[in-house]
């Protein structure tokens, strides 16, 4: 559990924070930027704890067992289950994130289509492939 001070800031104080936050995580475009700044902000742990929260919740989708996910990761079945329960009770957040790497997903495959369709081709053009519409 991350540390939090008892002395507690206003309402007012802590949404301008987090404001603040969100703001520059939605200005960072560029990967390497990211990166950067994510490790500058987050230690190793805290890093690695959100990415598997990310995953779990992408395996949980893909239908995998409880069971095999917290071997997979190495957590336990209650974190699964928690992370289930907050998925299922306020997964916007992750909906977006799953949204962004499934747009991923399909820019890879859409570049290994043309990777194979220029393979095909060049073979064709050397008179290597009988040409078939494919």
């Amino acid at each position: 559990m991350p540390h939090v001070s008892r002395i507690r800031l206003d309402k007012k104080a802590e949404r301008n924070l987090v404001k603040n936050l969100s703001l520059i995580l939605t200005k960072i475009k560029k990967q390497d930027e990211m990166d950067s700044f994510l490790i500058s902000l987050l230690t190793p742990t805290e890093r690695l704890m959100l990415a598997k929260r990310i995953a779990i919740i992408i395996l949980l989708k893909e239908g995998t067992p409880e069971s095999h996910i917290a071997s997979a990761l190495h957590v336990t079945r209650v974190t699964v289950s928690r992370l289930q329960f907050f998925w299922e009770a306020r997964g916007a957040g992750y909906e977006i994130a799953l949204k962004v790497l499934a747009n991923e997903k399909l820019m890879k495959e859409f570049k290994e289509g043309l990777l194979k369709l220029v393979a095909y081709s060049i073979r064709a053009a050397g008179g290597y492939v009988k040409p078939t519409i494919v």
